[in-house]
């Protein structure tokens, strides 16, 4: 019997809030080249708003470190097995992962058969196995059609076991303005022109849980030993329940204006990650945070093999800004690098070093040349799809005669 669910063009999957805003911005972009493009997806509101149909929903599928994941592993294992299920019926022409390897790599693995069908896998956004696995970029390039890195040292890793692989550059050189305005909040939050302390504790449950009481504890001792206190805001992430920061401080949150608090902000105390790079391209000197559950960190350290985690630092190829992971996250040390940041020589090498980051990511237009590439590969999925249909029609003719 002929399943009645309406195929596809494309099927886009992402796991978390940064994948969900990059595959919205690729959809309206390859919207104005093939407007009547069918759009299917795991994803979340980003998605939705460019009019992709949302097969599978993100909401709690954005965890990190051992223990979170295998608490979670149900909800994982039934949207696996539904986004392929949809897949399968559905039948796009390309698949576009976006990052989330962990979920992504494996979906690709199970869809196989449908590569050798036809169907093209796109992953957008390396894997980090430069950091701590060189060797799995084989099972890797293996397991996709192309990937589409965003750092000019990445293709080489996947080019050479035969995956096609390009540099497209980072989409957030498109998304972030050189210039914001941070004085806008002056007025809504009545800040009065005194200076901003930011704390950013990530976008998960689990970060938050880790990071943010201590540093809201350093933040008070911060203020108490500047001659003006700062005003301390803390970023919230809009998803997440109130009462999670509430369990660790009463400090004012600010929701949804991260790029503004990282503009009008003296100094900021960051979760690593994506944050850290977008206060780096704003010009925000920041200490860079991180702590995971003992097991996970213990495996890091024996996977992890770059001198630096935070973004910038890696981008620059140096200590510009400081990290603070595991053991060395306490409050003594987050007071002491940010009263460092927070004027003098220290300052300024770390203003000049995030200068730089721009110029080390490469020029703008990195989702216009991502929708460039989807657009061309849907190209050559139709004219694969007119050619296979024309010789089946010639071979039912030759047979009917």
């Amino acid at each position: 019997m002929m399943s009645m669910v309406p195929l596809c063009d494309l099927f886009v999957s992402v796991g978390e809030s940064s994948g969900d805003a990059y595959g919205a911005a690729i959809v309206r972009a390859l919207r104005q080249r093939r407007p009547d493009t069918v759009v299917a997806a795991m994803g979340g509101p980003h998605l939705a708003g460019a009019g992709a149909e949302i097969e599978q929903p993100i909401d709690g599928m954005s965890v990190m470190g051992l223990w979170p994941v295998l608490a979670r592993l149900p909800l994982f294992v039934r949207a696996m097995r539904h986004v392929e299920r949809t897949i399968r019926a559905r039948r796009p022409k390309v698949l576009i992962l976006i990052d989330y390897p962990g979920f992504n790599l494996r979906l690709a693995r199970r869809l196989g058969d449908l590569r050798r069908d036809g169907m093209r896998i796109i992953h957008v956004v390396a894997p980090q196995v430069w950091a701590w696995a060189p060797r799995r970029a084989k099972s890797i390039a293996h397991s996709v059609d192309r990937m589409l890195c965003f750092f000019p040292f990445e293709p080489p890793l996947f080019q050479r076991f035969g995956c096609q692989s390009d540099h497209v550059g980072h989409p957030l050189i498109d998304l972030v303005p050189e210039r914001i305005d941070g004085g806008i909040l002056d007025r809504e939050l009545g800040l009065d022109g005194r200076q901003v302390l930011l704390l950013a504790p990530g976008s998960r449950e689990r970060e938050i849980c880790s990071l943010l009481p201590s540093m809201a504890r350093a933040a008070t001792a911060i203020a108490a030993r500047l001659p003006q206190p700062p005003v301390i805001l803390v970023s919230r992430v809009p998803d997440l329940p109130l009462e999670l920061y509430r369990h660790a401080t009463d400090l004012p949150l600010v929701e949804g204006r991260w790029r503004e608090l990282c503009a009008r902000a003296q100094v900021g105390l960051i979760a690593s990650g994506t944050a850290t790079l977008e206060a780096g391209l704003i010009g925000l000197p920041h200490v860079i945070c991180y702590h995971k559950d003992p097991l996970s960190a213990a495996i890091a350290r024996r996977l992890i093999r770059t001198d630096h985690v935070g973004l910038p630092n890696l981008l620059c190829g140096r200590r510009v800004c400081p990290e603070l992971l595991q053991e060395q996250f306490t409050v003594p040390r987050l007071v002491a690098h940010a009263l460092r940041l927070w004027q003098g020589p220290r300052r300024a090498d770390c203003q000049r070093g995030l200068a730089d980051l721009r110029n080390r990511l490469g020029g703008g237009g990195a989702l216009e040349r991502i929708a460039t590439i989807v657009d061309d590969e849907l190209g050559h999925a139709q004219r694969r799809l007119t050619h296979a249909t024309a010789a089946d029609s010639h071979a039912r003719l030759k047979t009917a005669k």
